[in-house]
């Protein structure tokens, strides 16, 4: 029976895979892309490669379905569009020890200093870029840190193979921030194959017989994967397929880690089905229901004290200028503190001539945008039309047309309402539980005829501060250097997918992957405690040189950037400091020979050379971005990373800055 039902869910999926056609326009996050004929093609020919073994598609399509919903529940937690899910199928086939033939490892394709500067664990115990839970939340937090510069998505993605710096060269800067991008046939191959990919898999994903339930365990510190077995009936054997990113058995204390336990049965089986209709309900919607996401917004972000309630402060929310109602000001001046004139103030944030400030709160100094980049809203109680407008940077009148509502009606708790797209009248109006009231400010907005504003305290604003804080621990304090990924001439795709023979070729592959670190990963019959590891390589002192990085000296003494960290005792986002002493590997080579430790003039003596007099150094402190930075000096972040020959945008605390008079 379950082999008919194999045979004929296969047979649908040949018939529906059959009609994938790349159509000439498409969403993708929060943009709108316009292809042109030329790019269809190059496009329409992957997606056929990819669908034109209905038997390989089906196989893939179980295991990207047994580990979609653990990735979009991570996206929907960190605040990453849903789009970028189809990435990892392009990446690894979500094959968990995947290498590229540039060294990228992985679910996410990292290389070893990427996934250190994204918070991975990798070393002889464990190597995070094998664990879905992690190397996911990894990759959301390299694809947000290039949006933050490019304020694209497409472009985002773009960086994601190519890095910051080569994508600057491979993009055109007159689109940044732009929602609207036009798909050509220059249009860099990366972008195009992921299109292919999304469109292949979009309507595709849910629809298989997975093999496994795959439960997420994480209170698993200090066990041997030989209990976990036990514990839940499973073959050891299983559990380290499925957890390849455990070298030693062990799971280690130092941090959270995610064990993952494949369950078989129907009972198990029957939870994957029953999430898995949940997600299709949302589905079958454009974009996710999303309760929990929707309190990441709205977003902001920009250097201002939330408590300092004399200065009306600008900042950036929910991508445009914003600025800070506080104590003592009136429309009128507010509007003039931001530039603009009361009348567009008004306009921008759906204000009437008889409406006042609402103290503590966030007005836009921008248009709002006619669709939000979220695509719903689960109503709370007590929350109105204009609050959710203004979460959002959602022009009033769009949120009122998107949900069939006449205004002022406002809606009931519960309510979904849609955010991006106007809600179809064949699709019924949906309530959802809510967890918790709308948090409300304690100001209240009085009439601007009286004159008469009221004066409170600004809570509410500190809240979205404080949240932002939360939502984005490391945005703020690191962002990605190395490039990842594939090289260029290699297809982004580590399996060709192309013709019946290449599929067949690629089943081969994937056999040679999983079977690729069965000795690292065998399991002790002992009872395994762990020890401290001895360093392999005998250790001499080195001490510190003028441009000299974690990547280049691991380099040049031929040392794993993981083992030159733990020998030290030190994390990849300290800073090296000119004379400091580090102990490296003995037998690299000869130092004084060896022309890799021959100075030559670095990019920083050249600019230090080159400064001009009156120029600012300024010492990085605690907490401060490149983008506060071009702020605070009125300068353009192109500038500064010119300026100071960076190409990334991660600073440390202490690090010098140059800034060069206009």
């Amino acid at each position: 029976m379950r082999k008919i039902s194999f045979l004929f869910i296969t047979a649908c999926i040949a018939i529906q895979l059959q009609a994938q056609q790349v159509p000439s326009r498409l969403e993708f996050a929060d943009m709108e892309l316009k292809l042109t004929d030329d790019a269809i093609r190059d496009i329409q020919a992957d997606v056929d490669a990819m669908t034109r073994s209905a038997t390989y598609f089906q196989k893939k399509l179980q295991r990207v379905d047994m580990y979609m919903p653990i990735i979009e529940r991570i996206f929907a937690e960190e605040g990453l569009p849903d789009d970028f899910k189809y990435l990892v199928i392009q990446e690894s086939a979500l094959i968990s020890d995947a290498v590229s033939s540039s060294n990228a490892v992985g679910f996410w394709q990292f290389k070893e200093i990427s996934g250190l500067e994204n918070g991975l664990r990798i070393d002889r115990v464990i190597d995070e870029r094998m664990n879905i839970v992690s190397s996911t939340r990894a990759a959301a937090t390299y694809l947000k840190s290039h949006n933050k510069y490019f304020d694209n998505w497409a472009y985002a993605l773009i960086a994601y193979q190519a890095g910051l710096g080569g994508a600057q060269n491979l993009v055109d800067e007159g689109n940044f921030g732009k929602k609207k991008l036009t798909i050509t046939k220059n249009t860099y191959w990366y972008l195009k194959k992921y299109l292919a990919h999304k469109i292949a898999y979009e309507q595709a994903l849910g629809t298989s017989e997975v093999q496994y339930f795959l439960q997420e365990k994480t209170d698993a510190a200090d066990l041997h994967l030989k209990d976990i077995a036990s514990e839940y009936n499973v073959t050891v054997e299983l559990l380290e397929e499925y957890n390849k990113w455990i070298k030693r058995g062990r799971v280690p204390s130092d941090k959270t880690y995610t064990v993952i336990i494949p369950l078989e049965g129907a009972e198990n089986i029957a939870k994957y089905q029953q999430r898995n209709t949940a997600r299709n309900t949302s589905r079958n919607l454009p974009g996710n229901i999303n309760i929990a996401g929707q309190d990441k917004f709205p977003m902001v972000e920009g250097d201002y004290n939330p408590s300092d309630t004399k200065i009306p402060h600008q900042v950036e929310i929910n991508g445009k200028k914003g600025i800070l109602a506080v104590r003592g000001y009136t429309v009128a001046k507010l509007a003039e503190a931001g530039g603009i004139s009361e009348k567009r103030f008004r306009k921008y944030n759906d204000i009437s001539s008889a409406q006042g400030l609402n103290y503590g709160n966030i007005y836009y100094l921008q248009r709002k945008r006619n669709r939000a980049k979220f695509y719903y809203h689960t109503v709370k109680a007590g929350e109105t039309m204009w609050e959710i407008s203004q979460k959002y940077a959602l022009k009033l009148h769009k949120l009122y047309r998107k949900n069939r509502m006449e205004s002022p009606e406002q809606p009931k708790e519960g309510r979904v309402l849609w955010l991006r797209l106007n809600r179809p009248d064949d699709i019924p109006i949906e309530y959802k539980k809510t967890s918790q009231p709308a948090a409300k400010p304690e100001s209240q907005i009085v009439s601007e005829k009286s004159k008469t504003e009221a004066i409170a305290p600004v809570k509410n604003a500190e809240a979205k501060v404080t949240e932002k804080a939360k939502a984005e621990p490391i945005q703020n304090k690191v962002e990605v250097v190395d490039t990842v990924v594939v090289s260029e001439k290699a297809s982004p795709n580590l399996y060709a997918e192309s013709t019946e023979q290449e599929a067949k070729q690629e089943e081969a592959a994937e056999t040679f992957f999983q079977n690729k670190q069965e000795d690292i990963n065998e399991v002790e019959n002992e009872e395994m405690v762990e020890e401290e590891i001895e360093p392999r390589q005998e250790l001499m002192i080195y001490e510190i040189k003028k441009g000299d990085t974690f990547f280049s000296i691991a380099n040049r003494f031929n040392m794993r950037i993981s083992d030159l960290l733990e020998f030290n005792q030190l994390n990849i986002r300290d800073t090296l400091s000119i004379g400091q002493k580090i102990s490296v590997n003995k037998y690299s080579g000869s130092i004084e020979n060896n022309p890799l430790n021959k100075e030559t003039p670095s990019s920083s003596t050249q600019m230090a050379t080159n400064t001009p007099s009156g120029a600012i150094e300024h010492k990085v402190q605690a907490g401060e971005t490149m983008y506060s930075l071009a702020k605070k000096y009125g300068v353009s972040l192109k500038e500064i990373m010119e300026w100071n020959d960076k190409s990334d945008y991660s600073l440390s605390t202490g690090d010098v800055i140059l800034i060069k008079k206009k």
